[in-house]
């Protein structure tokens, strides 16, 4: 790449992060004046290297023997398409040697995607990120339960307001100032967004083989090591709430009736393994029917005390303790903040770490996220006594 080109290129990722942070910050006038200089450099870029086409073509007529009309090929809008990214990106999946205009629209996707990426990882065309979270849905995932804010800085404030403390809008009269509310319960969460990743080796043979076989693989991989690392993070989260006792079924109404907001007890989810599921299939009630039941508009769901859904996780990931088993009750949205940062960055090798070794080509993923907690009355944290077990 040419030296003033690269120059130009630095210089719009500058004014990319510039102008995202601005636009965080709510600094929009300034935003948009970094977004006209980001067009204006983004406009100089194309006209270097539409120059540098004419060159290449002026060079090459130069060295032909035979006179013969110029062939100038003009830069098409659509180099920047998803098309040709992903076509580009799995030629990086591949190991294989990128020209000059692919390694180019990769960078050009990096900048204008996230900005600086220390990591030195591409990212993933749309139609994976789609198929990945099309495949997340395959898996009992704690994410779609809890409150996900997407962001596009490392760090940050969100300031969210607790459901059970909230208040109404105040009436007031036509022309008059609007009066003061009672101080709602509004909570500053704080995130900084940390990058987690792994390795994948992937065989010559798959290497060799379509690109949507490839392209399956990988995302099935990350698919499944995305949902089990977050569904760590929100327990981990969880965790960290006061434990309640619960000897009996009894125990578990009450903490739906009483220890829950009636705002949030309508829709609280309940979050168990593998043992208290066990132990809740055979308890009947008085008229000896099962407790749980199944639910009529979703069959493969299970419903406890006929509306409160039951989401069951493996004992390796929630542990059951002595004879007790966690019997998490409430509203994970309102419970637990997810920051994510919408990216999973790719890179591969054929020569670093064991890939030498094995004659494989090694895939490393990193995706990047923050797990907070939010309200900590919105969710009761319980330990059901398994006395059969």
């Amino acid at each position: 790449m040419r030296p003033e080109l690269r120059e130009l290129r630095q210089q719009l990722e500058s004014k990319v992060k510039e102008g995202k942070q601005l636009a965080f910050d709510g600094k929009l006038e300034e935003a948009n004046q970094r977004k006209q200089e980001a067009e204006e450099i983004r406009g100089k870029i194309t006209l270097l290297e539409e120059f540098s086409e004419y060159e290449g073509s002026m060079a090459l007529d130069n060295t032909n023997s035979v006179s013969a009309p110029a062939i100038i090929t003009e830069r098409k809008a659509t180099d920047s398409s998803d098309e040709n990214y992903n076509r580009v990106f799995l030629k990086t999946l591949r190991n294989r040697t990128l020209s000059g205009n692919e390694f180019d629209l990769l960078e050009e996707k990096r900048a204008m995607t996230s900005g600086s990426n220390e990591d030195g990882g591409y990212i993933i065309p749309k139609d994976l990120d789609t198929k990945i979270n099309e495949l997340k849905r395959q898996y009992v995932s704690l994410e779609p339960f809890v409150h996900v804010e997407d962001v596009t800085t490392s760090t940050g404030v969100r300031t969210l307001e607790k459901l059970a403390t909230m208040t109404p809008f105040v009436e007031f009269a036509e022309m008059t100032n609007i009066p003061d509310m009672d101080n709602p319960k509004f909570v500053p969460v704080s995130y900084t967004i940390k990058e987690r990743g792994g390795i994948l080796p992937i065989s010559n043979t798959l290497l060799a083989d379509t690109d949507q076989n490839l392209l399956s693989y990988v995302a099935q991989w990350i698919a499944r090591k995305s949902v089990f690392t977050r569904n760590k993070l929100i327990l981990d989260v969880l965790a960290t709430l006061e434990k309640k006792s619960l000897t009996d079924i009894k125990a578990v109404k009450k903490v739906i009736n009483v220890d829950l907001d009636p705002a949030l007890s309508a829709s609280a989810t309940i979050f168990t393994n593998q043992d208290a599921f066990q132990w809740l299939d055979e308890q009947m009630d008085g008229n000896g029917r099962p407790l749980i039941q199944p639910d009529v508009t979703q069959p493969t769901q299970k419903l406890l005390f006929g509306s409160h859904r039951i989401v069951v996780l493996a004992n390796r990931w929630l542990p059951s303790v002595g004879t007790k088993a966690p019997f998490i009750i409430g509203n994970l949205d309102e419970t637990v903040a997810l920051f994510d940062r919408q990216q999973y960055s790719v890179t591969s090798t054929n020569v670093g770490g064991d890939s030498f070794k094995r004659n494989s080509t090694d895939i490393r993923v990193i995706q990047r996220e923050d797990v907070k907690l939010w309200d900590s009355a919105a969710t009761v944290y319980g330990e059901l006594t398994l006395r059969d077990k």
